[in-house]
């Protein structure tokens, strides 16, 4: 049967199958892509997972009694314990991916013209996804969650006026059973919303590219279905392998203890993929400039797309490349300051943080200018 015969036969049956089997079938897409294109499709089925997991871990979860309930789903729910390796493992598999795919749009220069919808996209889902990685975090009940919505919440509240009375409508007053009843509807909205967001930019993603001549055109069935497929297949061997041996790597020691008022974790201790923007916030010393900084420092990846002076066409320098990796290395120095307690730590997160802010406002507008001429 051929592809038109097969598009004829659904579209007489059932006329939205018939359009999405023409839009799998319909030679339209470039050939030659990188597998690298399926990260956000990989971000798309973690999502899912995990919101299914979620759903599963929510029956049995009492937000006043959070760390007990969480002891009963490992302890005395029928394979709950494997559900929460599941879930934990899904959440470090999400963050990674989600941090390649980030790095390798910067790294390609994705962001540039037309592509500025997308990454304007992108950076909101990566704000979507550190707010509900740390919803996640904090609804454990241990004691280094407790601390962080402890710090947070009154954080929030003490700013008075508006931001005041939005942190009073987010965390519902201070930390207690109350809050977390309410951070766990946020923490289920957010991640679904993930999948909304992932879509919008793989529909964005598509109206963006260029058109391809009808001689070298492949459809996606089967040229990028088979790619899609093995990195799926790469990916869930990655996952099961964490799964079964290092189901706990993204948890943090102190959030194995259950919160008290006479237990007080040291320093951040929040899991790897919390920690450069744990790292980040910690430099500055009041509430309100950490919110100021949390702002910044998206509102400068929002405007990358713009800092960036080489234009739509412009080359791809080797000397700006250079300084991508250096702001990858950055990042995990951030990271790495989160959770050291060494001297140096607090002074090291300071310098990686001024780089921060210096790469995106100094050094992008005026190397890729420079490397344009």
């Amino acid at each position: 049967m051929t592809t038109q015969s097969k598009t004829s036969w659904a579209t007489t049956r059932l006329p939205y199958l018939g359009s999405l089997c023409a839009t799998f079938c319909q030679k339209n897409r470039a050939p030659g892509a990188p597998y690298f294109e399926a990260f956000p499709f990989l971000i798309a089925v973690a999502a899912a997972f995990l919101t299914l997991s979620g759903i599963v871990l929510a029956v049995y979860y009492n937000p006043w009694h959070a760390f007990d309930s969480v002891q009963f789903i490992d302890r005395d729910v029928n394979n709950g314990w494997l559900i929460r390796a599941y879930h934990a493992t899904g959440t470090t598999m999400i963050f990674a991916v989600t941090y390649l795919y980030l790095f390798r749009a910067v790294l390609t220069r994705a962001y540039r013209a037309p592509g500025e919808f997308v990454w304007l996209l992108s950076v909101k889902l990566l704000a979507i996804l550190l707010l509900t990685g740390w919803l996640g975090y904090v609804l454990t009940g241990g004691a280094a969650g407790y601390w962080s919505l402890f710090n947070a919440s009154n954080a929030a509240l003490s700013l008075g006026s508006l931001p005041g009375a939005v942190g009073l409508w987010f965390f519902g007053g201070p930390a207690g059973g109350g809050t977390l009843a309410r951070l766990e509807v946020f923490h289920a909205l957010l991640a679904a919303s993930l999948l909304l967001v992932v879509w919008l930019i793989h529909a964005s993603r598509k109206a963006v590219a260029l058109p391809v001549a009808p001689a070298r055109a492949v459809a996606f069935y089967p040229y990028y279905l088979a790619q899609y497929f093995a990195a799926l297949a790469v990916f869930a061997f990655i996952f099961v392998i964490l799964a079964f041996y290092a189901p706990h790597i993204s948890s943090t020691h102190m959030n194995q203890l259950p919160a008290t008022d006479l237990t007080v974790a040291i320093g951040a201790a929040v899991p790897w993929y919390l920690a450069p923007a744990a790292g980040l916030l910690g430099v500055f010393p009041t509430a309100t400039l950490s919110i100021l900084a949390a702002i910044a420092a998206a509102a400068v990846l929002y405007a990358l797309p713009w800092l960036d002076r080489s234009g739509a066409n412009g080359a791809k320098g080797k000397v700006y490349g250079f300084f991508i990796w250096l702001l990858a290395l950055d990042v995990i120095g951030l990271g790495w300051a989160a959770h050291s307690h060494c001297a140096l730590a607090s002074t090291l997160a300071g310098v990686f943080t001024t780089w921060y802010f210096f790469h995106f406002l100094v050094i992008t507008p005026v190397v890729t200018a420079m490397e344009a001429e």
